[in-house]
């Protein structure tokens, strides 16, 4: 099938985007099987490959390619989403020794040249970009062990593997692995807007996204509201005591699996957030810095007091709390 829809075109440094062409084929017609994706104007092609279906990927000719990979899957005391970087001078040989001895992963997404113009030089500077970029966006926990050292290419083939890895990230992010995609990026965004009329218009703003707040005794959280969802900002604080209801409804639990893994710390009274955090919800995340249950739409508001439904044009709003 193939996806003609706008797609982010992005580098580190330019955030900038254009329409893309992104064909995806389904190898046997099952779209939870092998998926390989393309951009049609370019040589890099990624295949996604569930490990129950490696054998079928071993007979496909592109496993003899040199590559880099990605394994996927979640850590599992703490069910944080799990990721591992890797080249390789062979992608078979390399996963059936990875199905061997990891076994955290369920799905691999493998990156290479249809002209088979990589070499083991490009490959290290793809995972080196790869691992670095991972790291710095914070979406997945990391197995490798390190970031390692930046290796040594010539500047023609640097500019080379930065132009492979802006493909990369773009087809992980469409087959639904935003690896590399930090969750707070400056942009041009389609902003809300509330006229007289009370109608909602989405206008084309060059600012990054609305800022939120949720402020009360002892609480002090910040949050921008993006395609994803709300994302909390690093150094949100809430309260350590809690309601209740907020222990009945299984909040207390929830928000000890996030304090477990890192993502909140708790110092004193406080609770507070290390990290940029997705909430595919608002409820929640206010509810996790209140200590009790809230109502995310209203409780989130902006710099003039106007709260996140009516920002989104949603009134009215009655959405209850909701545990992710």
């Amino acid at each position: 099938m193939k996806n003609e829809c706008p797609i982010l075109c992005r580098t580190e440094e330019d955030m900038s985007e254009h329409p893309q062409t992104i064909q995806i084929f389904l190898a046997s017609g099952d779209p939870q099987g092998i998926r390989t994706a393309a951009i049609t104007t370019r040589i890099v092609k990624v295949i996604e490959i569930p490990r129950v279906r490696l054998e079928s990927f071993l007979a496909m000719p592109e496993a003899g390619f040199v590559g880099v990979y990605v394994l996927f899957g979640e850590n599992e005391q703490t069910s944080a989403p799990m990721a591992y970087v890797g080249q390789t001078g062979n992608l078979g040989t390399r996963l059936k020794q990875h199905n061997e001895k990891k076994d955290f992963w369920n799905r691999a997404v493998v990156a290479l040249s249809l002209t088979q113009s990589l070499t083991l030089t490009h490959a290290y500077c793809l995972e080196w970009l790869s691992i670095t970029r991972a790291a710095k966006a914070q979406r997945f926990e990391l197995d490798n062990g390190t970031i390692g050292t930046k290796p040594h290419a010539p500047p023609a083939m640097e500019a080379e593997c930065r132009e492979i890895f802006e493909t990369f990230d773009i087809l992980l992010t469409t087959l639904g692995y935003p690896l590399f995609d930090p969750l707070i990026r400056a942009r041009v965004v389609q902003s809300p807007v509330i006229t007289s009329h009370d109608t909602y218009n989405p206008v084309a703003s060059e600012d990054v996204e609305q800022e939120f707040y949720c402020r009360a005794s002892g609480v002090n959280g910040r949050a921008r509201y993006t395609e994803e969802g709300l994302v909390v900002l690093a150094g949100s604080y809430g309260r350590t005591e809690v309601s209740e209801a907020f222990l009945k409804n299984g909040y207390y639990q929830k928000r000890q699996d996030l304090i477990d893994q890192g993502v909140l710390k708790v110092e004193g009274s406080r609770v507070i957030y290390t990290r940029d955090t997705l909430y595919k919800s608002p409820s929640s995340s206010a509810a996790y810095l209140l200590g009790r249950s809230a109502n995310g739409w209203s409780e989130w508001k902006n710099s003039v007091g106007v709260s996140l439904g009516e920002a989104m044009g949603r009134y009215g709003a009655t959405e209850e709390s909701v545990v992710e």
